[in-house]
């Protein structure tokens, strides 16, 4: 008996016939070879360093996505052109969870939401202690559903506890603290409508309630207020919005105090007149699209006469100047900026960008002075 072929391979089955047409399975495609050779599974880096000549500082910036892409780590530093410790920064973010911790000043902050159960909700939130620049830790977690919320936030010793109850037609909100002091608000709708009436007091009172009233355009609230003679009067606040000849007029009342500002935009053409009464100050600021590439930009206030003007223009795709002027500072300024930092990784892994600005003084052209930011990204 003959021995078997252990080196040739069968041979391949005939095609299958069907109607007198052959049918040919398709073949396997081979995956092309990787172009990253030996760097294969290295996760791709991006490092970024830009100096700025005017507060003579620069800035690094080193990150690349780890745990198969789910987070992000981050290594910032700055550091003083004249020397000086550096102040390193080193952060882990994700789309639920972050942790900042910040080397100089030996603190932390740590981030993190879930969705649990359902339409269960779960946040929280710790600040270390921070000694050195005065900062006060605190912890923070929240608890939400469709119907309820509650949260809780600790700092040193004090501590407040929120909690809303909602429904189709009523909330209840409950702010409370160690010390004894606590707000309660009760919100309504009216009926179907969707307006509604909230009042709100401080725990323990100390005074009338506040009462707001919400409507789909706006807001409308009325609260005692003490002045500094120890009286007590009504104050009333508002904010209205309106739509009126293709803009939005919005009327602010804060104070005895109302600001009317109307805004209009469109395609080419943004015009935005403001009024303050009883000052009767009046400004106005006026954008347009000249061209494409072109845009110029120009606002004056009529009680200060002091007035600014900006014309920018996009050259290319790598090249964009803009000059201006502001009556209040008396400065006139030009600046262009050359590269583009834009753009995916893989379509440019180096991108440098060039500012070039010039401040001259109206006052004295010798103190004119020249500024330049540099900013360089290289992508591994």
């Amino acid at each position: 008996m003959a021995a078997p072929a252990l080196l040739s391979a069968p041979p391949p089955p005939p095609p299958m016939e069907e109607d007198g047409l052959t049918s040919h399975v398709a073949p396997t495609p081979t995956p092309p070879p990787s172009k990253r050779g030996f760097l294969r599974g290295r996760p791709p880096i991006r490092v970024t360093s830009e100096f700025d000549s005017e507060r003579q500082l620069f800035s690094h910036r080193i990150s690349c996505r780890v745990l198969n892409g789910l987070a992000k780590l981050r290594l910032r530093v700055h550091h003083g052109a004249a020397g000086g410790a550096p102040t390193p920064e080193v952060a882990l973010m994700g789309r639920n969870f972050s942790a900042v911790v910040d080397t100089a000043s030996r603190g932390a902050v740590l981030r993190g939401t879930a969705d649990l159960a359902g339409s269960l909700h779960l946040s929280a939130a710790h600040n270390t202690k921070n000694y050195q620049n005065g900062e006060q830790s605190y912890i923070h977690i929240g608890c939400s559903t469709h119907c309820l919320s509650i949260s809780c936030d600790h700092e040193y010793d004090d501590s407040t506890v929120s909690c809303i109850h909602m429904d189709r037609y009523f909330q209840l909100k409950y702010n409370s603290r160690k010390e004894g002091q606590g707000e309660v608000a009760v919100t309504t709708n009216l009926g179907d409508s969707p307006c509604k009436i909230e009042l709100s007091s401080l725990v323990p009172p100390d005074g009338l309630p506040r009462a707001t009233f919400l409507f789909p355009n706006g807001e409308v609230s009325v609260k005692e207020k003490k002045l500094d003679e120890g009286e007590k009067i009504l104050s009333v606040n508002g904010i209205v919005k309106s739509h009126i000849l293709n803009g939005v007029c919005t009327a602010l009342y804060n104070d005895n105090m109302m600001n009317i500002k109307y805004r209009y935009k469109d395609d080419e053409l943004s015009f935005i007149p403001s009024l303050t009464l009883p000052s009767n100050s009046l400004s106005f600021a006026f954008k347009r699209q000249l061209t494409p590439s072109d845009k110029f930009s120009y606002r004056y206030h009529f009680d200060t006469n002091y007035w600014s003007a900006v014309y920018k223009q996009k050259a290319s795709k790598h090249v964009k100047w803009k000059a201006g002027y502001g009556s209040d500072e008396r400065l006139g300024w030009a600046s262009v900026w050359v590269g583009d930092a834009g753009g995916k990784t893989k379509e440019a892994p180096l991108k440098t960008k060039v500012q070039l600005m010039i401040k001259v003084p109206q006052n004295n052209i010798r103190n004119s002075t020249v500024v330049f930011r540099v900013k360089k990204r290289w992508d591994f």
